[in-house]
């Protein structure tokens, strides 16, 4: 059994711990705040649904919720581009392997800067998450360009790349967030 000095010592340890520990890792977020934030992306509705659709949202403060969002586009942006790499082996046509082949690139490259942005999350360097973001949102929109001028029957890419730039949207609004704390 602990004697009253060792539990005062622990408790002023918790108390000195508990203030130092940022606002915005501290608090639930309501799904007012929520919603506050999606409507600072392209597409309220979408961002809301998509957030909610994670379990882990019930008991989330704004850097959870970070996390999340950059987990969710994480995910999309993996499944793209295994698809992509899966047209790059499945097509004959030379022209059609690459574009695949390029936006399998970008589609890399922002599966690359999404990692970033997390190893910037769990390290608190907040501020150096709009650049990564920034530059994940260039590679997709390279992506676009490339493939706007495909005439395929692949046309679901066009719908994942918009999806990815409603996630990435997430992610700057989530991040955003946490700079302002």
């Amino acid at each position: 059994m602990a004697d009253n000095g060792t539990s005062f010592v622990f408790i002023l340890v918790s108390i000195v711990f508990m203030s130092m520990t940022p606002r915005s890792t501290c608090n639930k977020l309501t799904d007012t705040e929520i919603k506050h934030l999606c409507a600072k992306t392209n597409n309220v509705g979408g961002c809301y649904k998509l957030l909610k659709s994670d379990p882990r949202i019930a008991n989330v403060d704004a850097r959870g919720l970070a996390e999340i969002s950059v987990d969710l586009t994480s995910n999309k942006a993996n499944k793209t581009h295994s698809l992509l790499n899966s047209f790059v082996n499945a097509t004959h046509d030379s022209r059609l392997k690459n574009i695949y082949k390029l936006c399998s690139s970008n589609y890399n490259d922002a599966i690359r800067d999404l990692k970033a942005i997390k190893n910037y999350l769990h390290s608190g360097a907040y501020k150096n998450i709009p650049s990564q973001v920034k530059d994940a949102s260039e590679e997709i929109k390279q992506c676009k360009k490339v493939y706007g001028g495909a005439n395929s029957d692949r046309a679901h890419i066009k719908k994942k790349n918009q999806e990815f730039e409603l996630l990435i949207s997430i992610v700057e609004v989530t991040s955003e967030n946490l700079n302002k704390n």
